[in-house]
């Protein structure tokens, strides 16, 4: 589960969603490109964020210094239909799109995590 476990999305569906890694703005075949919040820089995935687990190794972790609801509205445009897999009252730190089908998808998780924005790029396995 995630650290805000009461309200958190549920991890067999991010588990799934984000099982192996994705290259930022460049898309495997039959994977849809997901673009990179602009100014978000390559970081290493900390321990508390999302999962309890890190996701592997190939799933892609950035962060910004923007606030979570700014990242959020932005991926609504380059993700437009884009499914949100959101439980009610997370909507103020912790969000994910699900792009395209589970089996050739890329997930996007938004989370407010220690005062910055984290983005996690994963497709789906």
């Amino acid at each position: 589960m995630f650290p805000h476990a009461k309200t958190a999305i549920p991890a067999a569906v991010l588990a799934a969603c984000l099982g192996i890694g994705l290259a930022p703005l460049a898309a495997g075949a039959g994977t849809p490109s997901v673009p990179v919040y602009p100014g978000a820089v390559a970081a290493a995935h900390p321990a508390g964020l999302g999962l309890k687990k890190a996701p592997p190794p190939q799933a892609k972790t950035y962060v910004t210094n923007d606030g979570f609801a700014k990242v959020k509205a932005w991926y609504h445009g380059p993700l437009k239909g884009a499914q949100e897999i959101q439980q009610s009252g997370m909507e103020k730190y912790e969000d994910a799109f699900l792009v395209g089908s589970v089996d050739s998808g890329a997930v996007v998780m938004v989370e407010s995590y220690q005062g910055k924005t984290w983005i996690v790029i994963g497709p789906p396995v």
